[in-house]
């Protein structure tokens, strides 16, 4: 059978959530942004009339000022965001189990098994999400349908606002193939650059590249891009019963100023490790996958993941994985965010002592994280920390954006 698969996207979500606080709002220039203090000073989100004016998400408040005078700045609610998002969740609950957040805003459906009981294909159930989210919450969604995740994700992204796109197995290539490379996603700065010197230019252009080829330039990456601009893409849609199960403990922060130099970034990436790995001993995991993303000036990730032959819960294990990752994926731009996380996770905590496989390192540095947390449970987060982040401007408190779990 077909999949069928959803991708549903709230327009303007958070400047949509600000103006249902605030009707005085509506019909004007809006935008939400972080707060210049903690160097989130950007915006998040506008309103179509502040969108109509050039405005753009990731624009500093000065820059979005001069395109628009009259803009109107908001603060940021996460509590309400949160609360609308998870409405807008169990509407979709209704037509399907499967369904998986990306972010706050954005969740993957699969109504494969939903249609007979329905009694409607992918576009009409994509027309009444639309319809039942406006009238219950007053927000609007874009969707896409198709056939894989990538593909739905691009028809939402195709056109808006509230609107439905098809991409199906008769016209993505008609759709898809001519859009430029850099629309797919995962492609970033780094990729199209290098594209661009092997005369790939649109996704139909990566689609019947070589796969060999393109992998002697960036590994297994290759074959996830070459698979989703092809819609051969089979990753599933998690389940309900998938949410209640742990599949990562992760962390990622956007920091006080970008990141030009690797000493900075190993900074950030040693306090996300420590907090990452402080959450898995208290959860009693170990985990033998470690990924890291990295959010360029362009708000465009980029990520990778390496595995490890001893499951672990140790910052240094985590950090020193987190540091290969780092200097294959970064390109020297700068850097406006960070995320690491650890997965494929076991409840075995024993160590597996070994002379070929670190076992012996991996006891020892159990035991100093051990003393690590009975010092912080008794002193606090600040009472212990590495030599190198005395005097620096992160700290174990600063803002967390993103988390597993």
């Amino acid at each position: 059978m077909q999949r069928v698969i959803l991708h549903c996207d709230l327009n303007n979500f958070y400047a949509t959530v600000e103006v249902l606080r605030d009707p005085g709002l509506r019909g004007k220039p809006v935008a939400v942004c972080g707060d210049p203090a903690k160097r989130h000073g950007i915006v998040l989100a506008k309103s179509e009339e502040a969108k109509k004016c050039g405005v753009k998400t990731g624009d500093v408040i000065w820059e979005a000022k001069q395109k628009c005078p009259d803009l109107i700045i908001v603060a940021t609610n996460h509590a309400d965001y949160s609360k609308y998002a998870k409405l807008v969740r169990d509407i979709y609950y209704r037509y399907t189990d499967k369904v998986e957040a990306y972010g706050s805003d954005e969740c993957y459906l699969d109504v494969t098994h939903s249609l007979k009981l329905l009694k409607k294909d992918g576009v009409q159930i994509a027309d009444e999400l639309r319809r039942v989210v406006r009238e219950e919450l007053g927000l609007t969604i874009s969707v896409g349908v198709s056939f894989t995740k990538t593909f739905a994700k691009m028809g939402s992204d195709y056109k808006k606002p509230d609107a439905t796109t098809e991409i199906s197995k008769a016209n993505y290539r008609k759709i898809v193939w001519s859009m430029p490379v850099g629309n797919l996603l995962y492609v970033g700065r780094k990729s199209r650059a290098l594209f661009e010197k092997l005369n790939i230019r649109t996704i139909g252009d990566l689609a019947a590249f070589d796969v060999e080829v393109l992998r002697t330039h960036i590994g297994i990456t290759a074959d996830q891009l070459i698979t989703a601009s092809r819609g051969e893409e089979t990753d599933e849609v998690a389940s309900y019963d998938d949410r209640r199960i742990v599949k990562s403990v992760g962390n990622g922060t956007t920091v006080p100023r970008d990141l030009v130099d690797y000493n900075a970034a190993h900074k950030v990436m040693y306090l996300l490790c420590e907090e990452v790995a402080w959450r898995m001993r208290k959860k009693g995991l170990k985990g033998f996958t470690v990924s890291l993303s990295i959010k360029d000036t362009e708000l465009k990730w980029v990520g990778a993941q390496e595995s490890i032959k001893e499951p672990t819960n140790s910052v240094r294990t985590i950090l020193e994985t987190a540091e290969k990752i780092f200097h294959k994926l970064w390109d020297k731009e700068p850097i406006r965010a960070l995320r690491v996380a650890v997965s494929n996770l076991t409840t075995d905590t024993r160590v597996q002592l070994s002379l070929f496989h670190g076992g012996a390192v991996e006891d020892k540095n159990d035991k100093l994280s051990a003393v690590f947390d009975k010092v912080r449970k008794k002193y606090g987060a600040k009472a212990i920390t590495q030599a190198s982040l005395l005097g620096s401007e992160f700290d174990l408190e600063f803002e967390v954006v993103d988390e597993s779990y």
